[in-house]
């Protein structure tokens, strides 16, 4: 019973990761802007891989504001919410929503829409051919944390999404290695919620051939303001950058 009970693990896992070594979008980070971005790709029949390096998804979901675990979100990302069937409250112009239901309500719907999720897999670099962003290097979370000499694994795509939030890793990785013009640098600037929320929707798309961001990394690549426990912009930053490669594939 006991090797039947691992045979099946390891052989279902592999195949899965087989089927996940090329696809059309790859997502680095499953917080909330990465995960509304793959439901509603899968949700488009794209193929989606969700990579995220630590064992549990949702980002900074879990914690809301210094550990009080509700989050706030704008009315515009009503639609959102009720689309994903994840309830909330009304208070003045925010809606209430708990910090648990958020996080696990993406993640089911994410992967009841198609997407595929890895966790403990960690970005480590890009594949870049002819001047497009062409897939991601990456390995074993524990490996990394480890510091192993063990080479990593490639999965190519036709878009990469940097969801990784605030420091923006797979930009980085490209500032550093292909393109150091692409940006001033890494890092947001002092909190205002209002100007970040508009913003980092305004400016999610697509900084270098094939390489898209959204969310959190937004903010880092462009130097905007922290905006702290509100995810409306999340949601209709990841929303976005879904939207904008079906538009792209499509034209």
């Amino acid at each position: 019973m006991e090797t039947m009970i691992s045979k099946a693990i390891i052989q279902n896992y592999m195949q899965r990761l087989l089927e996940a070594l090329e696809s059309d979008v790859v997502i680095v980070g499953a917080g909330p802007s990465g995960l509304i971005a793959g439901y509603f790709l899968a949700k488009a029949s794209l193929k989606t891989v969700i990579l995220e390096k630590r064992l549990a998804l949702g980002g900074g979901i879990w914690g809301g504001a210094a550990g009080f675990n509700l989050i706030a979100l704008e009315k515009e990302a009503q639609t959102i919410l009720d689309e994903l069937n994840i309830g909330y409250q009304t208070d003045k112009d925010l809606l209430i929503v708990d910090a648990c239901e958020f996080a696990t309500g993406l993640a089911y719907q994410a992967c009841r829409a198609g997407a595929r999720i890895f966790n403990l897999v960690g970005f480590e670099d890009l594949v870049v051919k002819e001047e497009r962003v062409a897939g991601v290097v990456v390995n074993s979370t524990t490996i990394k944390m480890a510091q192993l000499p063990v080479d990593p694994f490639c999965l190519k795509a036709e878009y990469v999404i940097d969801a990784t939030g605030h420091p923006a890793e797979v930009a980085q990785i490209l500032k550093q290695k292909v393109k150091r013009d692409l940006f001033q640098g890494i890092g947001e600037g002092p909190m205002n919620a209002l100007v970040s929320e508009r913003e980092v929707v305004a400016k999610t798309g697509e900084i270098y051939p094939g390489l898209m961001v959204t969310g959190m990394a937004v903010c880092a690549v462009y130097g905007l303001p922290r905006m702290g426990p509100i995810f409306g912009g999340m949601l209709k930053s990841g929303h976005k950058v879904a939207r904008l490669i079906v538009e792209q594939r499509r034209a």
